[in-house]
């Protein structure tokens, strides 16, 4: 059942969530009577209300027999939710702190394969971002983390982008490469790289054949480069733009 499923998520037992579903569709009901309606084992059901009480997700009503009352969904979600808030706030401080301390953290590497677990991990660590962004990216990739991106330009990021493609979302500054068909016959792939306040660096690429990987890093001689690579082309660029076919000769002699 899927309120089961999420109420579990919230930290109820399969049987106490079972429990309080019912109570909420037959109140003011026994043990004995919870029991039969709800599939719980009578030999569980008074450990279970028992745990609940000491939830405050039911209040007890009488003595003989004693009859079970839920308290109202929003009053019980509502308290667990600023549980869980207050939880979160104190753990991100805490947790941070010891992150912080362990200088051996900018050292690792962090990888991930699968392309909805590669733009989940993107959104988040784009999320983090305060001052600025350092992207380049294709089209097809920017489709799927522009709103993302737009709402940080609105809260004042500033969005720097290389633009493999054509894209209707141009987000802060953007660089059209203009070599992607060349870029893309020659490598087999797309590749996105993205610099977040000069503090992490998120490397992904995606094969056309479908396989995807990610890396990411905190680590500096790393978002150092990676930050180098994405402003060296946003020079070249400049240059192309601004010397046209002189240029091009350039870049096409063989190193």
């Amino acid at each position: 059942m899927e309120m089961v499923s999420h109420l579990k998520q919230l930290g109820f037992s399969s049987y106490e969530a079972k429990a309080y579903i019912t109570l909420l569709r037959h109140s003011n009901i026994t043990g004995y009577e919870l029991a039969k309606l709800s599939g719980i084992p009578a030999s569980k059901v008074y450990e279970v209300l028992t745990r609940l009480q000491e939830k405050d997700v039911l209040m007890v009503m009488g003595t003989e027999p004693k009859r079970y009352v839920p308290f109202p969904p929003s009053e019980v979600l509502n308290r667990i939710q600023a549980e869980y808030s207050r939880s979160i706030q104190f753990l991100q401080e805490k947790l941070e702190e010891l992150y912080e301390q362990d200088s051996a953290g900018q050292h690792y590497i962090w990888n991930i394969s699968g392309y909805e677990n590669v733009l989940r991990k993107l959104k988040e660590l784009l999320e983090t971002a305060e001052k600025e962004i350092f992207l380049s990216v294709w089209a097809e990739d920017l489709e799927n983390i522009w709103e993302g991106l737009s709402a940080l330009e609105k809260r004042g990021v500033k969005i720097h982008t290389v633009l493999f493609g054509e894209s209707p979302h141009h987000i802060g500054i953007v660089y059209r490469h203009g070599r992607e068909h060349e870029i893309r016959q020659e490598r087999k792939a797309r590749r996105l790289a993205a610099v977040i306040d000069s503090q992490i660096t998120f490397l992904a690429h995606f094969n056309d054949d479908g396989l995807t990987t990610a890396a990411y890093t905190l680590n500096p001689g790393m978002v150092l480069l990676a930050k180098d690579y994405i402003i060296h082309d946003i020079y070249t660029i400049r240059m192309q733009q601004k010397f046209g076919e002189k240029a091009m000769e350039i870049f096409r002699e063989p190193y």
